[in-house]
């Protein structure tokens, strides 16, 4: 049991890695922030956004972080050489999931984005949460109007489930 310090502002998304040796948390102060299990302050503060950082989650690859903000960019970390990418997506970002191959996003224009592919699937409303199955071949996401939606990544097909 312990506290975690290095926030200054509330909390918006947190996780553990993988493995369970790391808690990722993205933060009203425009940072997200990284600390090993049993650290009570962050090892890494990856700061940049100019907005809110609404999403941040571990990439498929162990030493890489993913963070989307509501300033409409969906940024990239490589926390072993400190590099950054940076993918202007010209909306609010709600959340974002990783796999080995993209970065999907959720956004409040009511469209799922897939980065490194031309794909864009409508959504039913603002885009809330986002998650993959297992195999990374299915994509759930949550809007605003009370409705999952179901999409198979293999066909790049949906179907419309109500939430109530």
């Amino acid at each position: 049991r312990g506290t975690l310090d290095g926030s200054t502002e509330g909390i918006t998304c947190i996780e553990f890695d993988p493995m369970g040796f790391r808690i990722l948390a993205a933060s009203y102060s425009k940072a997200a922030m990284l600390w090993q299990l049993g650290d009570s302050v962050p090892k890494v503060t990856l700061t940049g956004h100019s907005r809110k950082v609404t999403a941040a989650r571990f990439s498929s690859i162990f030493h890489q972080v993913v963070t989307g903000s509501a300033d409409g960019t969906i940024r990239l970390w490589d926390l072993r050489r400190a590099a950054l990418q940076s993918r202007n997506v010209a909306k609010y970002c709600s959340d974002l999931v990783c796999s080995e191959n993209c970065i999907i996003s959720g956004h409040y224009d009511g469209q799922i984005r897939v980065a490194s592919c031309v794909q864009v699937f409508p959504a039913q409303g603002k885009v809330t949460s986002l998650d993959l199955s297992p195999d990374h071949c299915q994509l759930l996401s949550c809007c605003r109007d009370d409705c999952l939606q179901l999409f198979d990544l293999r066909r790049w097909s949906n179907e419309r489930l109500t939430f109530r």
